[in-house]
């Protein structure tokens, strides 16, 4: 399974189109791929942060409330 960066709201590959393997500790068996992201990748997303949390700022309590429990279910 290869996991995507998310970044003003959409799933997108790593710019270099590596990945790295998760491994489970435990048993030492990869579970899933995730992205080698490099420093443009951060920078998009910091951008994309700071533009989200303007609205994000504002939004009640209660609606945030509701939409980071909703994540955790997923």
């Amino acid at each position: 399974m290869y996991l995507e960066n998310y970044i003003k709201g959409k799933l997108q590959q790593p710019r270099s189109k590596s990945y790295l393997d998760n491994v489970d500790p435990s048993t030492g068996i990869i579970y899933s791929q995730i992205p080698d992201s490099d420093s443009v990748d951060v920078e998009e997303a910091v951008e994309a942060a700071k533009t989200a949390f303007n609205k994000w700022s504002v939004t009640p309590k209660e609606k945030r409330s509701r939409i980071l429990t909703k994540l955790a279910d997923l």
